[in-house]
């Protein structure tokens, strides 16, 4: 865990509340230099700019979610080996699950992520996600055709709309200020619906 000094921690908590507020572009490193009672001189010696600040504040925290996600296709892969494929789409909800659990544990960080982030590297982070889902689930998909598994086959369009629409509806929990037992509740709701979706679609066996 990162070690901060006191100066760095209410630089941090005053530049949070401040992109928690306005977002990223209307921010005002000024604003937040002199809410926290320090020189800019003192800012630049923990962040160059605006933009090293917001970074600090999310991107441990959102990296590391797309790492666990990346983690989370790979066992989708070993149930291939170990001819569990049946078990996929328990295992998404599982890991839906534990994403969820995630996200609140660090939850003004995802808040700065999907509300706040425009004009900064983690403005385009849902759709990343969706595109690392699209691809990896064709190939995924295409494995178990191959295999007798999967008869049907969804156009990449459709595809790329159907999981756009479920990452956002997902990411909606954090959007509306959901309690963590509301958003739990709505993301396996969520993953029935979807679940069901794709078996029709794929027809999956």
């Amino acid at each position: 865990m990162t070690k901060y000094t006191e100066t760095q921690r209410k630089i941090l908590e005053i530049g949070k509340e401040e992109f928690l507020a306005k977002g990223f572009k209307d921010a005002s490193l000024r604003g937040i230099v002199k809410a926290a009672g320090f020189t800019q001189g003192a800012f630049y010696g923990y962040y160059p700019d605006k933009a090293a600040l917001f970074d600090a504040l999310v991107s441990e925290t959102a990296d590391t979610l797309m790492e666990q996600f990346k983690a989370a296709q790979r066992a989708h892969y070993d149930l291939i080996t170990e001819e569990k494929t049946a078990q996929s789409q328990e295992l998404s909800t599982d890991y839906l699950n534990y994403f969820i659990n995630y996200i609140y544990d660090n939850f003004d960080a995802f808040k700065l992520v999907l509300c706040c982030s425009e004009g900064t590297r983690y403005s385009n982070y849902v759709h990343e996600l969706v595109e690392l889902e699209v691809s990896q689930t064709e190939e995924y998909y295409q494995q178990l055709r191959q295999l007798g598994k999967a008869e049907g086959v969804v156009n990449h369009d459709l595809h790329h709309m159907i999981t756009s629409a479920y990452f956002t509806a997902v990411f909606e929990t954090v959007v509306h200020d959901m309690s963590r037992e509301q958003a739990i509740g709505y993301v396996n709701e969520l993953a029935v619906f979807f679940n069901c979706g794709w078996s029709g679609l794929l027809r999956l066996k």
